[in-house]
């Protein structure tokens, strides 16, 4: 054995020493032993694996989490549209996969070490040799998947990649024929509105606007979007401003910031449904309820979304989930 095999094995030794008494890893573990390169990598690989263990301990259950466990229990499966959110976080989730570092270097080991024990006569799989390989596969099988997802995907957009785009910019480029814009999934008009909101200083908001009714003449003189009816919520929150804006792909979007008592800033997002490939699966405003709101980690953001006529409506705030129930 050497010390290219000793690492690949070693590299899947168990932090509470259970894996000490196969022969595999007590050859490995003697190596270690033996020379102070490996033995100094082993050392720093047990200390990353006990930090990461410890910060894992540390992690608290996020607050609302008993809620949330509820709202799934009592489902009842009346609507199969409700799990569209949940389907677009998977599927958002899975496109973000990359290969982890060190994959390629992990499968070279493994194909070498294979070639050596078919070298050998009376060669024996051991358990670990067996798990050992199921844990390659599944990496790679979790890496195909990503990018299998990732090719059926709109290209990765700036917004996606968290730069905030310049609308300035979006609105009068030559590059964006509007004739030709293709329609996006909302979960993906979602992340790119989430990703800009996240930083919303760069936004710059007409701020001279004293009312709704003054945000919706506003946008359309912009020729945008215009909600045709606010949640009642929203109804007598303070506007703080309104913006006509532009999705990466060039959609038009209307975005309206309201603050409101006991939640803080609430982002009213207005998209004309023909400018969606799957807004016809969304439900109305009336069937929004704890279960349909779901959350972004990557920008903190509480998201719910529906349909009327043939205006699509999202709400992003960063305010709990059932407070958002409440605007409706």
């Amino acid at each position: 054995m050497d010390k290219t095999q000793a690492k690949f094995l070693l590299s899947s030794f168990r932090p509470d020493g259970a894996d000490a008494h196969l022969p595999e890893f007590a050859n490995a573990l003697k190596l270690a032993a033996e020379n102070r390169e490996l033995g100094e990598w082993l050392a720093h690989e047990r200390a990353t694996d006990a930090a990461f263990a410890k910060a894992l301990n540390d992690v608290s259950i996020p607050e609302g989490l008993r809620d949330e466990i509820l709202a799934v229990l009592a489902y009842d499966g009346n609507s199969e549209a409700e799990d569209t959110d949940l389907d677009g976080l998977f599927t958002g989730g899975m496109a973000s996969i990359a290969p982890p570092e060190g994959l390629r270097d992990h499968i070279l080991a493994a194909m070498e070490m294979e070639q050596a024990a078919a070298a050998q006569e009376n060669s024996k799989v051991t358990e670990i040799k067996v798990w050992r390989w199921l844990s390659v596969a599944a990496i790679a099988a979790a890496v195909a998947v990503g990018a299998m997802v990732t090719m059926n995907q709109p290209s990765p957009s700036k917004a996606d990649q968290g730069i905030l785009v310049n609308d300035d910019i979006l609105r009068t480029s030559p590059n964006i024929d509007r004739l030709s814009v293709q329609p996006v999934a909302v979960h993906s008009a979602v992340q790119q509105m989430a990703v800009k909101l996240k930083s919303p200083d760069q936004i710059k908001l007409n701020t001279d606007l004293d009312c709704a009714r003054a945000a919706m003449q506003f946008l359309d003189t912009k020729h945008h979007p215009v909600p045709s009816q606010l949640p009642v919520g929203l109804a007598e929150a303070k506007l703080v401003g309104a913006r006509d804006m532009y999705l990466d792909s060039g959609q038009p979007i209307s975005l309206l910031c309201f603050e409101k008592e006991g939640m803080g800033m609430v982002h009213l997002i207005v998209v004309d449904s023909a400018s969606l490939s799957d807004a016809d699966e969304l439900s109305s405003m009336k069937s929004i309820s704890l279960k349909s709101c779901y959350g972004c980690d990557l920008t903190q953001f509480n998201i719910a979304h529906w349909r009327e006529g043939k205006k699509t409506y999202m709400i992003l705030t960063k305010a709990k989930k059932k407070d958002m129930v409440n605007l409706f």
